[in-house]
């Protein structure tokens, strides 16, 4: 079975759906009766062609050079012309190759599937910012994609939200496509808990590696943290990773007068995360909108407490009580969820436990299992 997969990005390049590509692709690579010929960007500016697993080919598309500075900058021309460029690298293959299906990740893939559809069967992986109104910067571009989307996700043989709550903001796009859920996988080997007397010596919060976007909402999290560090001050807010909104994020801290009780440390690998991360006390991400965030899961595997805002992956995360649900935009809401974790050190415990009980059911290889089967059901019909 030879298939055809699009991703704008894969690591270093973005953030949670080239990690979720990668985690995916790793489990694909274990098996011997699937093909991949993967299309993406290339961080060289130059197109650049690699064999990195044995089964899956990657091909890099040159849309500009990249720094670290904008590795994780989505810009709708760059898109587009990923589209473009997809298309004929997609003629080229065709004309060498058989494939059963195409599969894409993200909305630039969506349109070369679509003009490819007289060829091959393709399906529809949703992560969030591809839904119309989930990134209210992109609420212009939305005008002019809702529609192309409609008809994208109705010719597919599966759109794939990797949440129930994406899949409700789906619906408000079409309710008549072929739905299926597959949430994000978890790696429980890379992440996992430490004992009590491993962790960090303060009370400590963090967002994990979420990067610094709008839509995550940190601002509201910088906000709450102040209120509850002037009443506890035994306590130490860690940031992780990076964005745009670093300078911004940073004179917040000056203005709320905490800067010794925030720690910025920039972007960082899985590898310092994972040793890290499981050292915190409780993760908190007061999203504004989200599909499932893989930093959430990450902290999920990690074994702490989860404070999140009512969004997408929300209600599967904490199915056992494993955190607490705060309003958006509600920093003092915040404060309040952080102050009754701090309290009570037997919730605490008990959550930490959830957490990881919960992780254990959601591997990386499980949902690329999910995908396979839907690949196999596309590929062979009649069995």
């Amino acid at each position: 079975m030879r298939i055809i997969f699009y991703s704008y990005e894969y690591p270093p390049l973005g953030g949670g759906v080239g990690n979720a590509t990668k985690k995916i692709f790793t489990e694909f690579s274990k098996l011997d009766n699937l093909k991949i010929d993967f299309i993406t960007s290339s961080i060289s500016g130059k197109y650049e062609e690699e064999k990195v697993y044995k089964n899956i080919t990657f091909y890099k598309l040159p849309l500009g050079k990249r720094t670290k500075e904008n590795y994780h900058k989505q810009k709708p021309l760059n898109m587009i012309l990923f589209s473009w460029k997809a298309y004929w690298k997609t003629w080229s293959l065709i004309l060498k190759n058989k494939y059963c299906l195409t599969h894409f990740f993200g909305f630039p893939g969506g349109l070369v599937s679509l003009l490819f559809i007289w060829k091959m069967p393709y399906m529809v992986s949703l992560r969030g910012v591809d839904v119309p109104g989930y990134n209210p910067r992109f609420k212009y571009f939305y005008i002019f994609y809702k529609p192309l989307s409609w008809v994208i996700w109705k010719l597919a043989k599966y759109v794939v939200p990797n949440s129930k709550g994406l899949q409700k903001l789906a619906y408000k796009t079409s309710k008549t496509v072929n739905y299926k859920v597959i949430y994000n996988g978890i790696d429980t080997e890379q992440f996992k808990p430490v004992e009590e007397d491993k962790k960090f010596p303060v009370f400590t919060v963090t967002q994990g590696g979420t990067l610094f976007g709008r839509k995550k909402g940190l601002e509201y999290l910088i906000q709450g943290f102040a209120y509850f560090t002037k009443k506890y001050s035994n306590t130490k807010l860690l940031m992780i990773a990076s964005g745009d909104l670093e300078i911004e994020y940073k004179q917040l801290v000056k203005d709320l007068n905490i800067e010794d009780k925030v720690e910025f440390v920039g972007f960082k690998e899985n590898n310092w995360i994972a040793e890290n991360l499981p050292k915190c006390h409780v993760f908190c991400l007061p999203s504004l909108n989200e599909g499932m965030s893989n930093a959430a899961l990450e902290a999920l595997a990690s074994g702490l407490p989860l404070i999140l805002t009512d969004t997408g992956g929300t209600e599967e995360l904490l199915k056992y009580k494993n955190g607490l649900v705060v309003d958006k935009k509600n920093p003092k809401s915040i404060s309040n969820a952080l102050e009754k974790i701090y309290l009570d050190k037997e919730l605490r415990l008990k959550m930490n436990e959830q957490s990881r009980r919960r992780a254990n059911e959601m591997s990386w290889k499980a949902v690329a299992e999910e995908y396979l089967n839907l690949y196999q059901s596309i590929a062979y019909p009649s069995q």
